[in-house]
C-alpha cells in the first residue's frame, strides 16, 4: 500500500479529512485538496505525524475550477514522479430547501460544485488512469480506484431537499456511466452513498441546526466521517479483480432517505 498515491478532494473536513487520516496509517502518499489553505496545512501536519513520514502534497482550490484535478495529478508527478492510483472525490456542498423554497441565487454554485465539479474531476482522473492502464501493468496486483462520495438522497427522492438531491442524482448517473466505461479496462469506479453524517457540512450549507439535532436523536447515533473512511480503506485494500461498485451506508435506525 505504501507504493500507492491518493488524491483526496474536499480533504479539509468531514469524510475527506477522515479518509486522509485513515490512508495515512497505511503509508499511502497523499495529495490533499480543499479551498481552505489553513485547514489543509494543519491536516498535512497531522497526516505526516500519523504516518511518521512526509507523505503529503497540497493543492488549494475549488473543484468547480476545471483544472483543479489536473493540478492535483501534476502535484503527484512533481513530488513522486508517479501518477496517482487512488482518487477520492469528496468535495461538495449542500443547500436546504426544495425547488419551491430554496434560494435560487445559490443554484449555480451548487451545480458548479456538485455536478460540474464532479464531472471535471472524473474527466481528468479517468483519462489519466485510462492512459496509464493502456500502458500496461497487472490490474489485479496494482488496482486503480476512483471513489465518489454521493448521498442516499441521490437515490431516494426527498420532497424536502430536492435541489441538493438532484445534484446527487446527477453524481450517481455520471459515476455509474464512468464505471461501465472504465471497468472493462481494469479501473474500479465506486459510488458511496452515505445517509446522515455528522460533520460541518450542515453548518456550511445553512441547514437548520434544531432540525438536524432532533433528527439525529430520532435515527442516531448518526455516522461520522471515519465510518465512511473505513469503507474507503476497505475498498482500496481489495485485489484489483474485486469491485464494490455501489455502497449505501446509513445509521442503523435511518429508514429513509
Amino acid at each position: 500500500m505504501k507504493n500507492r498515491i491518493a488524491i483526496i478532494t474536499g480533504a479539509s473536513s468531514g469524510i475527506g479529512r477522515a479518509t486522509a487520516l485513515r490512508l495515512a496509517k497505511k503509508g499511502i502518499r497523499l495529495v490533499l485538496n480543499a479551498r481552505n489553505e489553513q485547514k489543509l496545512t494543519a491536516l498535512m501536519e497531522e497526516v505526516n505525524q500519523v504516518a511518521d513520514a512526509d507523505i503529503c502534497a497540497l493543492v488549494c482550490g475549488d473543484v468547480a475550477n476545471s483544472h483543479i484535478a489536473e493540478l492535483c495529478i501534476t502535484a503527484a508527478l512533481d513530488r513522486w514522479q508517479k501518477y496517482p492510483d487512488i482518487f477520492v472525490a469528496s468535495a461538495g456542498r449542500g443547500l436546504p430547501g426544495t425547488v419551491l423554497t430554496s434560494e435560487v441565487s445559490e443554484w449555480d454554485e451548487l451545480i458548479d460544485t456538485n455536478v460540474k465539479g464532479t464531472m471535471y474531476q472524473l474527466r481528468n482522473i479517468g483519462k489519466t488512469m485510462l492512459e496509464e492502464r493502456k500502458a500496461g501493468g497487472d490490474f489485479v496486483s496494482s488496482p486503480f480506484d476512483i471513489i465518489v462520495i454521493g448521498s442516499s438522497i441521490g437515490r431516494n427522492v426527498s420532497p424536502f431537499n430536492s435541489v441538493y438531491g438532484a445534484t446527487k442524482f446527477a453524481t450517481h448517473g455520471v459515476t455509474e456511466a464512468l464505471r461501465r466505461e472504465l471497468g472493462p479496462h481494469g479501473i474500479r469506479v465506486t459510488l458511496i452513498e452515505p445517509g446522515l453524517v455528522s460533520s460541518n457540512f450542515q453548518d456550511a450549507a445553512g441547514y437548520d441546526n434544531t432540525w438536524f439535532e432532533q433528527y439525529s436523536k430520532e435515527v442516531g447515533p448518526v455516522l461520522i466521517g471515519d465510518d465512511v473512511a473505513k469503507v474507503i480503506d476497505f475498498i482500496v485494500d481489495l485485489p484489483g479483480n474485486v469491485h464494490l461498485d455501489n455502497i449505501s451506508i446509513r445509521p442503523t435506525r435511518q429508514a429513509y432517505p
